[in-house]
């Protein structure tokens, strides 16, 4: 295994597999990767073909890497998606693989990427209203999300995390109802704070959710402690499941950080808050760079990586 300068184990790497999109949601940060709107859905020539995904997991499979998350843009834009997944899942050393979409498409392929080897999913479902989900995603139909949830659980992608970000005066009155509407076997809810980006939206629209999770605290049948995922909480109650996210700006987000990013063109990010330090990996792999090389870029990342909020560390 290896470790950064403050002794936080790399455990995970969370991988975009494309920077491509189909909706344009409100309050997405993009990885931490700048991009253009009009960019849109276009193929992207600097994007990592399966074989050099798979490559690059392997290296850090054998630096003691067991997970590994697909996120995008929107992953299901890829028509190889499921061959990305076969060939990350053929890793020696990869115990779980996981994936994060808006779901739009998952309906089509939900099937293919469990007998790929993708363990369970991530999906964004903000709200249960057809109008706030078009204005939240910027035209995204409601109904192919929710066939898509349908599908996934058919599949068996346990669990379904179903991630909703909580805004102020556009869905924090939907809370109740989502966990009503999924409180069932194979689903977790996540309810995740919005991130401060800066641009204003964050003053306008955030929702401090610790009042409802004094409420869970009170409700729950159980609760379980997540030590390598923000000391986050998971309550059970009365069927469902349910986990409180809290912004990354936090001390202890950092703290418990164990992941490194991977960008869509190639590159190992230390940190999704900075943009300044990432290491590029893909132009000496298709260069001919060997594994030994491509593991000292790996280490050379590490040795970048410092807590964005250090007070805890």
């Amino acid at each position: 295994m290896i470790y950064d300068r403050f002794s936080r184990p790399l455990i995970g790497v969370r991988i975009s597999i494309t920077q491509r999109c189909n909706l344009d949601c409100i309050y997405c940060h993009r990885e931490g990767v700048s991009f253009r709107k009009e960019d849109g859905i276009r193929e992207s020539a600097t994007e990592m073909t399966p074989e050099e995904i798979s490559r690059i997991v392997a290296v850090c499979a054998k630096n003691g890497v067991r997970k590994v998350k697909i996120t995008g843009g929107e992953p299901l834009l890829r028509s190889d998606v499921c061959g990305v997944v076969q060939k990350i899942s053929s890793v020696n050393g990869i115990e779980d693989i996981s994936m994060t979409t808006n779901g739009v498409l998952l309906q089509e392929y939900a099937q293919g990427l469990k007998k790929a080897g993708l363990s369970r999913i991530n999906v964004s479902l903000d709200t249960l209203k057809p109008e706030v989900f078009s204005m939240i995603t910027g035209g995204g139909n409601l109904k192919q999300v929710v066939a898509g949830i349908d599908k996934a659980i058919e599949a068996g992608l346990e669990p379904v995390k179903l991630n909703m970000v909580v805004m102020k005066g556009i869905n924090e009155s939907e809370v109740r109802d989502m966990l009503k509407n999924y409180s069932r076997e194979g689903v977790v809810l996540q309810l995740i704070e919005l991130m401060n980006t800066d641009n204003g939206f964050f003053e306008r629209y955030f929702y401090d959710l610790d009042e409802i999770e004094k409420e869970f605290e009170r409700e729950a049948l159980s609760t379980t402690i997540r030590k390598f995922m923000q000391s986050r909480r998971k309550y059970v109650l009365n069927g469902a499941q349910v986990e409180v996210i809290k912004p990354v700006h936090n001390t202890e987000f950092c703290a418990s950080c164990t992941r490194l990013r991977i960008t869509a063109d190639g590159k190992f990010k230390p940190c999704l808050m900075r943009s300044d330090n990432l290491v590029d990996f893909l132009t000496p792999m298709r260069r001919g760079a060997g594994d030994k090389e491509l593991e000292e870029l790996l280490r050379e990342a590490m040795k970048k990586r410092e807590p964005y909020f250090k007070a805890k560390i």
